[in-house]
């Protein structure tokens, strides 16, 4: 909506966003309200627009999630001092971005192929491949 937009002092702000979710936890009915900006005007993005982005979001962050934890255990990781967990998370994220530019769709064989020739995975970062369509 661009109801509350003129309240609010801030610049390239042109919507916000109420977004309602309903769902059943244990047999038991549960909702949750989440609010939200943008600098999309309505004519660029109605609501319907908006919860397509929302969504597209989530099962990108879900997916990339979702790989680190499960192929690169790092929800298990014992990294918890000073940079430690932020530059693990950065190797993560680096490796998983380099398979994905190398073709691979599934991480978990990559990595047990990389782990049985590993010059195969210094390769990638020596002379990673070039981005789809460049």
């Amino acid at each position: 909506s661009t109801d509350r937009v003129g309240y609010r002092d801030w610049p390239g702000l042109a919507q916000v966003v109420r977004l309602e979710r309903t769902w059943r936890e244990h047999g038991q009915p549960k909702r949750a309200l989440h609010y939200g900006i943008t600098s999309l005007p309505p004519a660029a993005a109605d609501a319907r627009r908006l919860l397509a982005l929302k969504r597209g979001h989530w099962s990108i962050e879900n997916r990339l999630h979702r790989t680190k934890d499960v192929a690169l255990g790092e929800d298990a990781s014992l990294v918890h001092r000073g940079a430690g967990p932020t530059v693990m998370a950065m190797l993560r994220d680096t490796a998983v971005s380099l398979l994905h530019r190398a073709g691979c769709r599934t991480i978990a064989s990559r990595l047990r192929a990389h782990a049985e020739a590993p010059l195969a995975a210094v390769a990638l970062v020596v002379d990673p491949p070039a981005p789809p369509g460049a």
